[in-house]
């Protein structure tokens, strides 16, 4: 019988090997569970809702906190032209007397400033307003301590220091009486026979620092109407 040709051979083999491959290309891998699958970077992540703007379709607990007290380009500061009284000034309505005068403010920091005059021949003290928009001035007991610092004992006696809180309209108010030598920020040597009535109001977005500062005579005898003006301040 005759033998097959090599070539019939390797025909017959390339066949085989063909239709092999050819049954390989259409086979397909199991597709991956979902399960196993990491989404897309943000899918199936419920964002938060928005907070509704402040104005005028905002409700009234949002929109009150961008009312005109926390703003502070709708604060007044009573200048040298305005009424004598009464003294505005952080976004507050002060009741004063017509005789305190305002005055330029004499240091930095000072927003409003007024001269109380002594009686009897008692010098003149200073009322002053400080505002700081809140963060800014330092924590209110860090600036209570640097009032405190400043009054000395005068002949060996320690200097008085009477505090107390209230909350006046609305808002939490310390009140701080002192009274000894005074050393203020560069002052040259301790002045003895000074007091001070000072009041921090911690308001909404600011803290404002009100102070009547001056000889001891002065001070004491304005003192009740400082804290009647304090007492009866009212948003402006």
């Amino acid at each position: 019988m005759p033998q097959p040709s090599s070539f019939f051979i390797f025909s017959a083999v390339s066949c085989v090997l063909a239709s092999l491959a050819f049954s390989g290309c259409g086979k397909t891998e199991p597709t991956q569970s979902a399960l196993n699958v990491p989404p897309p970077p943000g899918a199936g992540t419920p964002s938060a809702p928005a907070l509704p703007a402040a104005g005028a379709n905002a409700p009234a607990s949002v929109a009150s906190v961008a009312s005109s007290q926390t703003d502070p380009s709708t604060w007044v500061t009573s200048g040298p032209d305005d009424p004598a009284t009464p003294a505005r000034c952080g976004g507050f309505s002060f009741v004063k007397p017509a005789q305190w005068a305002w005055a330029t403010p004499s240091m930095r920091f000072r927003q409003l400033q007024y001269s109380v005059p002594g009686t009897d021949g008692g010098g003149a003290a200073e009322l002053i307003f400080s505002v700081f928009k809140q963060g800014d001035g330092g924590p209110v007991d860090m600036n209570i301590q640097r009032w405190v610092g400043q009054f000395r004992p005068t002949d060996g006696t320690d200097a008085r220091v009477d505090q107390r809180t209230a909350t006046i309209a609305g808002n939490k108010v310390t009140i701080l009486e002192l009274e000894g030598s005074y050393a203020g920020m560069g002052a040259a040597a301790p002045r003895p026979g000074w007091a001070q009535f000072g009041a921090i109001i911690e308001a909404p977005g600011r803290n404002v620092y009100i102070r009547l500062l001056g000889p001891s005579q002065t001070v004491l005898e304005n003192a009740s109407v400082f804290e009647e003006m304090v007492t009866t301040m009212k948003a402006d």
